[in-house]
C-alpha cells in the first residue's frame, strides 16, 4: 500500500465531506460539484485499488490478512458510489449528509487498510 496516495485519499475524502457538510448546513440538495468532487474521489481508490493488487503480487509484500485487505480493497469503492446515488435521489439537504457520512467511511477504511497492512492491531 502506499502510504502517499493514501494520504492524498484521506485528504480528498476530508475535503469533501466537509464541502457537503457546509451544503447541508446551508439546506441545499447535492449539485454537479458533489458529483464530481465523488468522482475524483472514486478515481483515486480505483489507483489504489490497482496499486494494492500490484503490491500484493510481488513477493515479500502484502499484509498478513491479505484476505481482510482485499475485501477493504473492493469495498471501499462501492461507498462514495452509493453515496453519490443516494445524494442523487434524495433532493433535501441530507443528499450531502449522505455524502458526508460515505467520505468519513472512505477516510477511516483507508486508515484500517493502512494499519492490516502494516500489520497493526487496532
Amino acid at each position: 500500500m502506499t502510504n502517499a496516495l493514501a494520504n492524498v485519499i484521506i485528504v480528498v475524502a476530508l475535503l469533501v465531506a466537509a464541502y457537503s457538510l457546509v451544503s447541508s448546513l446551508r439546506d441545499r440538495a447535492m449539485d454537479w460539484w458533489h458529483l464530481g468532487a465523488l468522482g475524483v474521489l472514486e478515481a483515486l481508490l480505483i489507483a489504489q485499488l490497482v496499486l494494492g493488487f500490484v503490491k500484493l503480487g510481488e513477493d515479500g509484500a502484502g499484509p498478513a490478512e491479505p484476505a481482510t485487505f482485499v475485501g477493504y480493497l473492493i469495498g471501499i469503492l462501492l461507498i462514495p458510489a452509493a453515496g453519490a446515488g443516494w445524494g442523487l435521489l434524495e433532493r433535501t439537504r441530507w443528499g450531502p449528509g449522505v455524502i458526508v457520512v460515505a467520505c468519513l467511511s472512505v477516510a477511516v477504511m483507508i486508515e484500517r487498510m493502512r494499519q492490516i497492512w502494516q500489520g497493526t492491531v487496532a
